[in-house]
């Protein structure tokens, strides 16, 4: 799948020959099963979005190859991850941008994963190096980001606050927010609340 302008009616099926080509040390050949699809996604779709034309960034599918070098992942193997132009039947991976499916788990569900959690895991962990019994307020929380950002936050054992509209806020204490860790994320009375 790519674009051709900058309109969703301008999105075409393209041909995409480098996903049976040779693969390179480190890749993975992945029959996709099924496709995340994000806000990313809408930007490639009206040419909004520098340096790519192919929306689908992250998936889930069955390993059919693997390249030299790659270790821990064999044909067969049911994977999800960040696997470039997704919205094809095969796709290329590197493999260390993949992980298994838990068993449980269906495509769809394993295809909506990868960017949320690696966002809000690379946010809390790397960016702002979140420890155990530190608070952390996360905006936007029942948003996909945030709802991930809650959950890793919560398993890191920090103090999670967090805002949204307060129609989502029932979202929130589903997550195991208690209500005076719950603000309305559409003014800034959280500051003085929290």
């Amino acid at each position: 799948l790519g674009t051709t302008g900058d309109t969703l009616e301008s999105l075409a099926l393209l041909p995409h020959p480098e996903a049976t080509g040779e693969l390179r040390p480190g890749q993975v050949r992945v029959e996709v099963r099924a496709a995340g699809i994000n806000f990313r996604d809408v930007l490639v779709a009206l040419g909004m979005a520098f340096g790519t034309h192919f929306p689908g960034d992250e998936g889930a599918g069955v390993v059919r190859e693997v390249g030299p070098g790659v270790t821990g992942l064999a044909p067969g193997d049911r994977v999800m991850g960040l696997i470039k132009r997704a919205f094809g039947r095969l796709a290329i991976a590197d493999a260390e941008l993949l992980a298994p499916v838990p068993p449980q788990w269906t495509f769809e569900q394993a295809a909506a994963v990868p960017a949320v959690f690696l966002t809000a895991y690379w946010a809390l962990t790397d960016l702002a190096g979140l420890q155990p019994g530190q608070k952390v307020l996360i905006h936007s929380g029942t948003g996909g980001v945030g709802q991930a950002a809650i959950q890793i936050a919560r398993h890191l054992g920090t103090d999670v606050y967090a805002t949204a509209h307060p129609a989502k806020h029932q979202t929130l204490r589903d997550l195991g927010l208690a209500d005076d860790h719950i603000a309305t994320s559409r003014t800034a009375e959280f500051e003085p609340a929290f």
